[in-house]
């Protein structure tokens, strides 16, 4: 058994070592949808917080990462019978740079290609989820998603009443009087706040231009609706934020209506796990329990910016 386990991990650096190496651009595995048509319609999912790739390892990456999407739609731009793309958005947002990345990585397609992109939002496509959704054609809702929380969030932690209850000190040997701001173990001083909310406002002004300029919204009323709430699929219709109710099947017959394709058939770009990636995923310990707590409340969380729907926040 031990042997075995030793030879995995050779196996598996290896394969690390290799990948390191030059690869063949990404190329995501077809999943049969729907139809029978000539023309082929691709379904991009967005599934998850939106992040930054971990480049580590090489291969495909995830499409809710700006490495991945831009794969993903490379890929449909190069693929002569694919007439339009639909992007299958199911997250609560993430990362300010990485979903401005994937905004952009859309529009770049629409421009390049002139293939029309059409977003359908599942349950939720909130705060990020919806940042990358302005940059489509159309989008297309269920009555029940979960979308809105427009705004901009920095998680910081404060455990400074616990460090002083249990007698622990961080002592900081620093550079300037701002070097440690946000720091967990003190409280926030109203200049360092001060600071981190001009950061917050310029990420939210960045935010309210692109619903304005790609639903057509006047500035002014979108900051009237961008106060961070959540908003149903019916609400934000109503609001002007999605232009329809539906599902997949909606969105894909809106997608081929705008290509001027009459049959079409459908299909799913999804990741399928690499030898390198089962390997790993075997040798992997398991989390700690107390990590995969800190994970599910959000306290794992980067002091960044996030376009990100966070409750509890």
């Amino acid at each position: 058994m031990a042997l075995g386990l030793i030879g995995l991990a050779i196996l598996a650096v290896v394969l690390i070592l290799a990948a390191g190496g030059p690869t063949a651009p990404a190329v995501y595995a077809e999943e049969y949808v729907a139809g029978d048509g000539a023309s082929r319609i691709a379904v991009v999912p967005v599934e998850g917080t939106i992040a930054t790739a971990d480049n580590t390892v090489g291969g495909i990456q995830p499409t809710t990462t700006p490495e991945g999407l831009a794969d993903a739609l490379r890929q449909a731009g190069q693929d002569t019978s694919v007439v339009a793309v639909v992007i299958e958005v199911n997250s609560p947002g993430g990362g300010v740079t990485a979903s401005d990345e994937m905004h952009q990585s859309i529009l770049d397609f629409r421009e390049n290609t002139s293939k029309p992109v059409v977003v359908s939002m599942g349950d939720t496509a909130a705060s990020g989820g919806y940042y990358i959704a302005t940059a489509a054609d159309r989008i297309v809702a269920n009555e029940t998603t979960l979308t809105g929380s427009l705004g901009v969030i920095i998680p910081l932690n404060n455990f400074a009443e616990a460090a002083e209850k249990y007698g622990i000190r961080q002592v900081v040997i620093k550079s300037g009087k701002y070097k440690d701001m946000g720091s967990a173990f003190r409280e926030m001083r109203p200049d360092e706040r001060e600071i981190f909310q001009s950061i917050v406002n310029q990420d939210y002004s960045e935010f309210v231009d692109v619903i304005s300029e790609g639903r057509g919204i006047p500035e002014e009323r979108v900051r009237e609706i961008a106060d961070g709430r959540v908003y149903s699929g019916s609400q934000a219709r109503d609001l002007g934020l999605v232009d329809s109710f539906g599902g997949l099947d909606e969105a894909s017959a809106t997608a081929g209506r705008l290509a001027g394709a009459r049959d079409t058939t459908v299909v799913r770009y999804v990741q399928e796990p690499t030898l390198t990636e089962t390997l790993l995923a075997r040798l992997a310990p398991q989390e700690p329990q107390a990590q995969q707590i800190m994970e599910a409340t959000g306290l794992d969380l980067e002091p960044k910016p996030y376009y990100l729907y966070l409750p509890g926040a």
